[in-house]
């Protein structure tokens, strides 16, 4: 009996000890303001600055770990099916509503990696002015910028790690071009997310890899600008039609249809009620998509509940990481460097005379180890393909530089 007793306080005291580190809060049940999101190079210094203090307070308490172990132990149920989209915006919320518990202003921008699509590299976002960009060679920590020098404890001990796709550079991500001809093409619910999760998305988690290519990539803060733009994505193409803001289609990870009634992981929130942006308890639009008419938002009458969850920790994540050199130890309240003049506004030139470059295809096993889609990646690398072609037959014609 003692044995027993010994068991239920050990489970208890880890189930208080978890949820402490890792707060649920609950969706508010209306909006008292819809906020904006905004494309982080289009932010002023002073903004970018307070989102980099929260970020780096939000580290320091542990739950950038709290949010890789939660989306890396249901990610079966996430990807690959039509939780995808509904999912992922209630998990920005969650990062969100906890930012906005350290500094009630700020919001999640989106990173646009389709401003610098061709060489990804000059992103000024991938640059020590914002987030850092490859890791070091030898043990792939990221030294630079806003997160330079970070530990993570989850799946274990490490410091923060990126290794880009070739070496030295990401290779090409998406034109913006190439995403809207796939909005203008997809008429269901299922053949938008498919084509997106397929390509831009899974393009950019590739291109950057280290933690980033992993199921917890959320230990990296990137993770949360790159899905802000997903979702952007999503919801631009949700404004071409009322219908989409009350009804999705398709299937999830047990083949069982999904519909706005269908439940969350995780969230047991109806799907339904992540349709909308605006809609009560998410309470944002981004910056140039049309917000939901309230008319055409879903209307659920279940009240939100969470489901079991124990985040997984080996201590905290504001010690150094065992693999990062003394000479790298970091305060993590030290502020990044502010973006300002030329390294702020890096221009994206290209040599006029060299044709662009599509994305490279993603590899079978590397699709199939993230349970995606490698019939549908190679359709979306065809429609790429395509499109760069048409850009680089414009850009000769015309002798300026289209994309």
């Amino acid at each position: 009996m003692l044995k027993y007793i010994c068991i239920l306080l050990a489970v208890l005291i880890s189930e208080v000890f978890a949820k402490s580190m890792f707060p649920l809060p609950r969706l508010p049940n209306s909006c008292s303001q819809i906020s904006v999101r905004r494309d982080i190079i289009s932010l002023p210094p002073e903004e970018i600055q307070r989102f980099i203090r929260v970020v780096r307070e939000m580290h320091r308490r542990g739950w950038m770990d709290g949010f890789g172990s939660m989306h890396d132990h249901i990610s079966h149920q996430i990807h690959g099916n039509e939780q995808f989209f509904a999912w992922h915006r209630r998990f920005l919320r969650h990062f969100e509503i906890l930012m906005q518990e350290i500094d009630p202003g700020v919001m999640i921008p989106y990173w646009n990696w389709g401003t610098y699509w061709q060489s990804p590299v000059a992103d000024p976002v991938l640059t020590s002015a914002f987030f850092g960009g490859n890791g070091r060679p030898g043990d792939n920590c990221v030294v630079e910028g806003a997160q330079a020098r970070w530990g993570r404890n989850y799946p274990t001990r490490n410091c923060l790690t990126r290794r880009f796709r070739y070496g030295a550079t990401t290779g090409a991500f998406w034109p913006m071009r190439a995403v809207r001809d796939v909005m203008n093409m997809a008429t269901t619910h299922a053949q938008f997310r498919s084509r997106i999760e397929n390509g831009a998305h899974g393009i950019v988690h590739l291109g950057l890899g280290g933690d980033f290519e992993t199921m917890y990539a959320p230990v990296d803060v990137l993770f949360f600008l790159h899905h802000a733009m997903i979702d952007k994505i999503w919801a631009e193409w949700q404004s071409r039609d009322p219908l989409r803001y009350r009804m999705v289609d398709g299937y999830d990870s047990q083949r069982i249809p999904v519909t706005a009634n269908s439940l969350m992981p995780f969230y047991s929130e109806e799907v339904g009620t992540a349709l909308a942006t605006n809609g009560p308890g998410y309470c944002y639009v981004y910056d140039d998509v049309p917000a939901a008419p309230s008319g055409a938002m879903f209307k659920s009458s279940r009240r939100t509940t969470f489901a079991s969850f124990k985040a997984v920790f080996n201590g905290s994540s504001e010690q150094p990481a065992p693999n990062a050199a003394a000479e790298d130890a970091d305060d993590d309240s030290t502020e990044a460097p502010a973006p300002a003049g030329s390294e702020f506004r890096v221009k994206h030139t290209f040599n006029d005379t060299t044709d662009f470059k599509p994305p490279s295809p993603m590899s079978v096993e590397w699709l199939r180890s993230r349970r995606m889609d490698v019939a549908e990646a190679a359709r979306m690398q065809a429609l790429v393909n395509r499109v760069v072609a048409q850009i680089n037959a414009e850009r000769r014609k015309q002798g300026v530089k289209a994309g």
